[in-house]
């Protein structure tokens, strides 16, 4: 077996149940949203925002989730920048009030160090609007290191519920010599993401609360997703 997956696989198994409570809960917090017609909010910064991507606008993704996918805090709008901007004081009140989160949404954090400006800044808003806030985190890491924030704050201190991604301090699960590799947090964050989804839909089909869910648009089956464009589109930013 690769060094990475022998190493990752038996991890995962541990973290996800370590962490079964959080996300139980986390679920249960969807499943409001959806019911109650609210949107999921979900915010990552640098490779981070993959997870924001995985549950957004996706085949088996909720309709209801608006990723905010802004190009100032994104690779895709360049590297060393991004970079230095998420360390950037006042950008994360620029962000929340172009994506025009409101009470009774829900808010997903998604940080591997939840050390830097914008996702510490993300939760001390959520925290003043009174909208729930769900981060996603390495506890290792965020422990083992100082904040980027003038406040001193760390984003699993500031969000109401905090899921351990169980990344250790540095993000690399391999040392060969002196150089370290093997990420773990997009594999775990992933994966976090898809259960909480797929725990959702189970519970709101139990509950038989309507689930808004997109359906794979490269078959041949009918699907509803021409309709939920329609209904999220003016609501959300990047549809």
């Amino acid at each position: 077996m690769y060094d990475f997956l022998a190493q990752s696989l038996p991890r995962l198994q541990r973290l996800i149940e370590s962490q079964h409570a959080a996300i139980d809960l986390a679920a249960e917090k969807m499943v409001a949203a959806i019911g109650a017609d609210r949107l999921i909010f979900a915010f990552g910064t640098g490779h981070s925002h993959m997870v924001p991507m995985e549950l957004f606008g996706r085949a088996g993704g909720l309709a209801n989730v608006a990723a905010m996918l802004d190009d100032c805090v994104l690779n895709g709008g360049g590297a060393t920048r991004s970079s230095r901007m998420e360390r950037l004081p006042g950008l994360a009140d620029i962000l929340w009030d172009e994506y025009g989160i409101a009470k009774g949404d829900l808010l997903l954090i998604v940080s591997n160090s939840g050390l830097n400006a914008s996702v510490v800044e993300m939760a001390q808003r959520a925290r003043a609007e009174g909208v729930y806030c769900v981060a996603l985190t390495s506890l290792e890491q965020s422990r083992a290191n100082t904040s980027r924030h003038p406040s001193g704050a760390k984003l699993y201190e500031l969000a109401d519920l905090v899921i351990d991604n169980g990344a250790p301090d540095g993000d690399a699960l391999l040392r060969y010599g002196e150089l370290g590799t093997g990420s773990f947090s997009s594999l775990s964050g992933i994966a976090i993401a898809q259960i909480l989804v797929a725990e959702t839909v189970r519970r709101c089909v139990a509950c038989g609360i309507d689930v808004p869910l997109y359906q794979s648009q490269n078959t041949d089956r009918v699907t509803g997703n021409a309709a939920l464009f329609a209904r999220y589109k003016p609501r959300i930013k990047h549809l």
